[in-house]
């Protein structure tokens, strides 16, 4: 049942003392149908609501870009649930894989208390000038809170924490905007409704957004893109040149290389992370370019093949031929 004074103790007392009503949350035991009732579902309904509210009052441009605000903010609502559920499973199910909990309800009610600093961040940042500077120190707060919350909810071991927070993010990213696009709701985040206010009170946040793990999701994203116009007309004879052999025989052992790498990166930012009481915003710095590691690492062998001026198509056909070859 729904409890107003409650939702307003656990939004007031997870931003002032965050780890003590994680502590006295998680010995309640809500399953997830009650943490959406109690804390998840209103704090989605305001934050989606005000965040349109305030951006129409602060914002004339946003007043007529968005005439089918009804719409909009209906469909921002969807995004916003459909995000938050993949996140739950995408964490509580890697948490079992990296040797942790896999408890759907734990994992539900870790993101959205972790996601309180972020959907205030969904307010504020409507407001001119300095909105968006909030916004993103308010969501970088939860994305430290969700890395703190985790391994009390979901007991993940403390040499899988970075790994497990790393992946869920990456895989919930990608997740979410496959669903988003497929529903056709990606358009409606809090993000794109609030876009056009934001570049009138900033001036531009294109820089800020093509930084960080974004600009590496945006790198990646362009770069699957651009592999994937690639052509190639196979000889008729159907046989593999010296050269193709020679050039596929180099990429794969760059790519060898550059995994390598990558991983050696990961092992350092686990044992910088593992003995670490406090978490600092330069630690979540640290953090992000793991992100980036994991995303390079996944996409190591396009990466090498496009970045050395190479055919993409071309070097799928050669492996393939090699591979008949082999059999």
């Amino acid at each position: 049942m729904f409890d107003p004074q409650k939702t307003l103790n656990l939004v007031k007392d997870g931003l002032l003392e965050p780890g003590k009503t994680w502590q006295s949350y998680l010995d309640e035991n809500h399953d997830c149908k009650e943490t959406a009732i109690l804390l998840t579902g209103p704090l989605i309904l305001v934050s989606v609501i005000l965040s349109s509210i305030l951006g129409w009052v602060f914002s004339s441009q946003y007043m007529f870009a968005h005439r089918g605000g009804f719409w909009a903010t209906i469909l921002g609502l969807i995004a916003t649930v459909i995000g938050i559920l993949i996140a739950a499973f995408v964490f509580s199910y890697l948490a079992g894989i990296f040797k942790g909990k896999h408890d759907l309800n734990k994992g539900f009610a870790a993101l959205s208390l972790a996601a309180i600093p972020g959907y205030l961040g969904g307010i504020l940042g409507t407001l001119p000038m300095i909105g968006w500077l909030i916004a993103v120190a308010l969501g970088i707060t939860s994305m430290v809170y969700l890395y703190k919350i985790i391994p009390l909810y979901l007991e993940v071991p403390e040499d899988k924490r970075v790994v497990h927070y790393i992946v869920s993010l990456v895989s919930t990213f990608i997740l979410v905007f496959i669903v988003n696009m497929i529903l056709g709701v990606g358009a409606y985040s809090a993000g794109a409704i609030n876009q056009g206010h934001m570049d009138k009170t900033s001036g531009s946040t294109q820089g800020q957004v093509s930084t960080g793990v974004f600009g590496d999701i945006e790198r990646q994203a362009n770069m699957v893109d651009q592999a994937g116009k690639d052509r190639y007309e196979a000889p008729k004879n159907g046989e593999v040149s010296e050269n193709q052999m020679a050039t596929l025989i180099m990429n794969m052992q760059k790519v060898s290389e550059y995994r390598k790498r990558q991983e050696e990166q990961m092992k350092k930012l686990d044992e910088d992370m593992k003995d670490k009481k406090d978490f600092s915003f330069s630690d979540m710095a640290k953090l992000t370019s793991g992100i980036g590691a994991v995303m390079a690492t996944a996409n190591a062998e396009m990466e090498v093949v496009k970045s050395g001026g190479g055919n993409w198509a071309e070097h799928q056909w050669v492996k393939d031929q090699l591979r008949i070859a082999t059999i």
